[in-house]
Protein backbone atom coordinates (compact mmCIF):
# COMPACT_ATOMS: atom_id res chain seq x y z
CA UNK A 1 0.00 0.00 0.00
CA UNK A 2 0.96 3.32 -1.09
CA UNK A 3 1.74 5.91 1.63
CA UNK A 4 1.15 9.24 1.45
CA UNK A 5 4.54 10.72 0.75
CA UNK A 6 4.96 7.96 -2.08
CA UNK A 7 1.45 9.60 -3.69
CA UNK A 8 2.93 13.03 -3.38
CA UNK A 9 6.04 12.12 -5.11
CA UNK A 10 3.87 10.29 -8.00
CA UNK A 11 1.30 13.60 -8.61
CA UNK A 12 4.01 15.89 -8.36
CA UNK A 13 6.07 13.89 -10.97
CA UNK A 14 3.05 13.56 -13.56
CA UNK A 15 2.24 17.01 -13.42
CA UNK A 16 6.17 18.29 -14.09
CA UNK A 17 5.93 15.51 -16.96
CA UNK A 18 2.73 17.38 -17.99
CA UNK A 19 4.10 20.60 -18.13
CA UNK A 20 7.56 19.58 -19.87
CA UNK A 21 5.08 18.36 -22.61
CA UNK A 22 2.93 21.31 -23.03
CA UNK A 23 6.44 23.78 -23.11
CA UNK A 24 7.82 21.69 -25.44
CA UNK A 25 4.67 21.80 -27.66
CA UNK A 26 4.19 25.65 -27.60
CA UNK A 27 7.78 26.37 -28.38
CA UNK A 28 7.10 24.21 -31.49
CA UNK A 29 4.16 26.01 -32.60
CA UNK A 30 5.88 29.31 -31.55
CA UNK A 31 8.33 28.02 -34.20
CA UNK A 32 5.94 26.95 -36.50
CA UNK A 33 4.11 30.24 -36.28
CA UNK A 34 7.75 32.41 -36.72
CA UNK A 35 8.66 29.97 -39.55
CA UNK A 36 5.23 30.30 -41.13
CA UNK A 37 5.13 34.41 -40.68
CA UNK A 38 9.11 34.84 -41.72
CA UNK A 39 8.93 32.37 -45.08
CA UNK A 40 6.12 34.82 -47.16
CA UNK A 41 8.12 37.47 -46.23
CA UNK A 42 11.50 36.14 -47.39
CA UNK A 43 9.70 35.07 -50.70
CA UNK A 44 8.26 38.33 -50.83
CA UNK A 45 11.66 39.89 -50.25
CA UNK A 46 13.23 37.17 -52.74
CA UNK A 47 11.13 38.30 -55.68
CA UNK A 48 11.10 42.17 -54.68
CA UNK A 49 15.26 41.70 -55.12
CA UNK A 50 14.75 39.77 -58.38
CA UNK A 51 12.24 42.81 -59.75
CA UNK A 52 14.99 44.93 -59.10
CA UNK A 53 17.76 43.01 -60.35
CA UNK A 54 15.92 43.10 -63.50
CA UNK A 55 15.27 46.72 -63.56
CA UNK A 56 18.57 47.55 -63.05
CA UNK A 57 19.85 45.12 -65.93
CA UNK A 58 17.51 46.75 -68.70
CA UNK A 59 18.85 50.16 -67.67
CA UNK A 60 22.29 48.76 -67.68
CA UNK A 61 21.78 46.80 -71.21
CA UNK A 62 20.01 49.88 -73.05
CA UNK A 63 23.18 52.06 -71.82
CA UNK A 64 25.55 49.71 -73.00
CA UNK A 65 23.50 49.31 -76.28
CA UNK A 66 23.88 53.15 -76.70
CA UNK A 67 27.21 54.04 -76.25
CA UNK A 68 28.70 51.32 -78.37
CA UNK A 69 26.44 52.89 -81.17
CA UNK A 70 23.09 49.94 -81.15
CA UNK A 71 20.65 52.66 -80.51
CA UNK A 72 20.52 56.69 -80.72
CA UNK A 73 19.11 59.24 -78.21
CA UNK A 74 15.90 59.00 -78.88
CA UNK A 75 15.59 55.35 -78.48
CA UNK A 76 17.60 55.04 -75.53
CA UNK A 77 15.45 57.58 -73.66
CA UNK A 78 12.09 55.91 -75.11
CA UNK A 79 13.26 52.70 -73.50
CA UNK A 80 14.31 53.77 -70.05
CA UNK A 81 10.86 55.90 -70.31
CA UNK A 82 9.73 52.18 -70.34
CA UNK A 83 11.55 50.51 -67.68
CA UNK A 84 11.21 53.39 -65.32
CA UNK A 85 7.11 53.49 -66.00
CA UNK A 86 7.30 49.73 -65.01
CA UNK A 87 9.98 50.86 -62.09
CA UNK A 88 7.19 52.97 -60.79
CA UNK A 89 4.06 50.87 -61.18
CA UNK A 90 5.94 47.70 -58.95
CA UNK A 91 6.93 50.70 -56.30
CA UNK A 92 3.45 51.80 -56.01
CA UNK A 93 2.10 48.21 -55.72
CA UNK A 94 4.29 47.24 -53.14
CA UNK A 95 3.53 50.38 -51.00
CA UNK A 96 -0.58 49.73 -51.37
CA UNK A 97 0.06 46.27 -50.57
CA UNK A 98 2.10 46.47 -47.45
CA UNK A 99 5.67 46.87 -48.95
CA UNK A 100 5.58 43.51 -51.09
CA UNK A 101 3.54 42.50 -54.49
CA UNK A 102 1.40 39.75 -54.31
CA UNK A 103 2.25 37.08 -56.87
CA UNK A 104 -0.80 38.27 -59.57
CA UNK A 105 1.44 41.58 -59.29
CA UNK A 106 4.72 40.48 -59.13
CA UNK A 107 3.47 38.16 -62.69
CA UNK A 108 1.74 41.17 -64.05
CA UNK A 109 5.38 43.26 -63.67
CA UNK A 110 7.53 40.33 -65.21
CA UNK A 111 5.22 40.35 -68.25
CA UNK A 112 5.78 43.58 -68.25
CA UNK A 113 10.26 43.43 -67.98
CA UNK A 114 9.93 40.75 -71.01
CA UNK A 115 8.17 43.20 -73.14
CA UNK A 116 10.20 45.54 -72.19
CA UNK A 117 13.04 43.49 -72.79
CA UNK A 118 11.62 42.09 -75.86
CA UNK A 119 11.65 45.89 -77.29
CA UNK A 120 15.31 46.32 -76.17
CA UNK A 121 16.61 43.79 -78.17
CA UNK A 122 14.21 44.35 -81.09
CA UNK A 123 15.95 47.95 -81.23
CA UNK A 124 19.42 46.91 -80.73
CA UNK A 125 18.67 44.66 -83.82
CA UNK A 126 17.43 47.02 -85.83
CA UNK A 127 20.39 49.53 -85.09
CA UNK A 128 22.80 46.67 -85.47
CA UNK A 129 25.44 47.46 -88.68
CA UNK A 130 28.17 45.39 -90.35
CA UNK A 131 30.69 48.19 -92.12
CA UNK A 132 31.38 47.30 -95.71
CA UNK A 133 34.64 49.11 -95.96
CA UNK A 134 35.45 51.86 -97.97
CA UNK A 135 33.02 50.40 -101.28
CA UNK A 136 29.53 49.91 -100.12
CA UNK A 137 29.51 46.62 -102.65
CA UNK A 138 32.13 45.03 -101.08
CA UNK A 139 35.80 44.51 -100.67
CA UNK A 140 35.68 41.91 -103.65
CA UNK A 141 33.04 43.59 -105.98
CA UNK A 142 33.60 42.89 -109.63
CA UNK A 143 31.63 44.44 -113.01
CA UNK A 144 30.13 41.63 -114.51
CA UNK A 145 30.96 40.52 -117.71
CA UNK A 146 27.35 40.68 -119.02
CA UNK A 147 26.83 43.90 -116.94
CA UNK A 148 24.25 42.39 -114.48
CA UNK A 149 26.94 44.62 -111.91
CA UNK A 150 27.01 47.36 -114.22
CA UNK A 151 25.16 50.80 -113.24
CA UNK A 152 24.41 52.52 -115.78
CA UNK A 153 23.82 48.86 -117.47
CA UNK A 154 21.57 47.98 -114.88
CA UNK A 155 19.77 51.88 -115.28
CA UNK A 156 19.16 51.59 -118.95
CA UNK A 157 17.87 48.10 -118.48
CA UNK A 158 14.95 49.35 -116.03
CA UNK A 159 14.03 51.99 -118.16
CA UNK A 160 13.45 50.00 -121.15
CA UNK A 161 11.58 48.13 -119.14
CA UNK A 162 9.25 51.17 -118.00
CA UNK A 163 9.03 51.74 -121.82
CA UNK A 164 8.41 48.54 -122.44
CA UNK A 165 5.28 48.67 -119.40
CA UNK A 166 4.11 51.54 -120.77
CA UNK A 167 3.87 50.86 -124.27
CA UNK A 168 1.60 47.26 -123.26
CA UNK A 169 -0.72 49.74 -120.96
CA UNK A 170 -1.29 52.14 -123.98
CA UNK A 171 -2.09 48.82 -126.24
CA UNK A 172 -4.40 47.64 -123.41
CA UNK A 173 -6.02 51.14 -123.26
CA UNK A 174 -6.67 51.60 -127.31
CA UNK A 175 -7.72 47.70 -127.10
CA UNK A 176 -10.32 48.51 -124.05
CA UNK A 177 -11.79 51.89 -126.17
CA UNK A 178 -11.65 49.65 -129.68
CA UNK A 179 -13.89 46.94 -127.83
CA UNK A 180 -16.03 49.74 -126.14
CA UNK A 181 -16.55 51.61 -129.44
CA UNK A 182 -17.59 47.95 -131.26
CA UNK A 183 -20.20 47.17 -128.73
CA UNK A 184 -21.32 50.29 -128.82
CA UNK A 185 -21.87 50.17 -132.48
CA UNK A 186 -23.37 46.99 -132.37
CA UNK A 187 -25.95 48.28 -129.94
CA UNK A 188 -26.56 50.89 -131.72
CA UNK A 189 -27.25 48.66 -135.02
CA UNK A 190 -29.61 47.03 -132.89
CA UNK A 191 -31.44 49.72 -131.88
CA UNK A 192 -32.07 51.08 -135.10
CA UNK A 193 -33.10 47.70 -136.98
CA UNK A 194 -36.00 47.87 -133.87
CA UNK A 195 -36.77 50.97 -134.56
CA UNK A 196 -36.78 50.29 -138.32
CA UNK A 197 -38.91 47.31 -137.53
CA UNK A 198 -41.37 49.71 -135.74
CA UNK A 199 -41.33 52.47 -138.47
CA UNK A 200 -42.51 50.06 -141.13
CA UNK A 201 -45.14 48.42 -138.48
CA UNK A 202 -46.55 51.78 -138.07
CA UNK A 203 -46.59 52.98 -142.06
CA UNK A 204 -48.19 49.44 -143.07
CA UNK A 205 -50.89 50.27 -140.56
CA UNK A 206 -51.25 53.96 -141.76
CA UNK A 207 -51.52 52.46 -144.90
CA UNK A 208 -54.49 49.76 -144.09
CA UNK A 209 -56.53 52.71 -142.43
CA UNK A 210 -56.14 54.45 -145.29
CA UNK A 211 -57.04 51.72 -147.96
CA UNK A 212 -60.12 51.65 -145.63
CA UNK A 213 -61.37 54.90 -145.94
CA UNK A 214 -61.28 55.27 -149.05
CA UNK A 215 -58.76 58.00 -148.76
CA UNK A 216 -56.56 56.61 -151.42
Amino acid sequence: MFNRRTLVSTFIAKASFTATVALAASNVLVVSSIQSIAAPAALAQKSGDNINARIKRQYKKIDAAQKNGQLDEQQANRLHMDVANIENKARSERQENGGELNPQQHTNIENLLNQSLNQIDTAIGLGTTVSSGANPLGANWQPGPDGAQDPEALKKKLKAQERRALRQQKQANMQAIEQQQLQYEKEMVNTLGDQKTKIEQEKEQLENVRNNSGAN
